[in-house]
């Protein structure tokens, strides 16, 4: 199957989580350790950034092809964890909430799995690595 390719960037890192990644189109970001206390940008909220967009954006893309109009936004919790092992390290978890204004949860729920199945960075993640859920957004009144 042939892929037509929309959009190509290549980041480079040469400072491992302390200094600078940059990228083929003049972008750079500071990074630091997770667990570091400095300024900067850390592996795991990268991705927790990135998927929280992604999968706002997917949202109101499959809410549009469906004529739903709702306010919407999505909130992604990180949490680090030390993996005992064998093999010992760090891991990763998220935690997706896609909070809508729309009464019916079965609705709610129904949108939620065709955005995570439609959003880019959600096919990159490993299934017991997420957790997603949907609430309703509570009103202001």
């Amino acid at each position: 199957m042939s892929r037509k390719v929309l959009y190509e960037s290549v980041v480079t890192n040469k400072q491992a989580d302390h200094g600078f990644v940059t990228s083929s189109k003049g972008k750079s970001l500071d990074i630091k350790p997770t667990l570091s206390k400095e300024l900067g940008h850390n592996p795991g909220e990268l991705l927790a950034f990135s998927w929280a967009t992604c999968l706002e954006a997917t949202l109101r893309y499959v809410c549009e092809k469906r004529n739903i109009i709702t306010t919407s936004y999505t909130s992604v919790r990180f949490v680090m964890q030390i993996d005992q092992g064998p093999p010992r390290g760090y891991k990763f978890f998220y935690e997706a909430t896609l909070y809508m204004a729309i009464e019916e949860e079965q609705l709610r729920q129904s949108l939620l799995e065709e955005t995570h199945l439609r959003c880019p960075i959600s096919k990159l993640l490993k299934p017991e690595s997420v957790t997603l859920k949907t609430e309703k957004i509570k009103s202001t009144s």
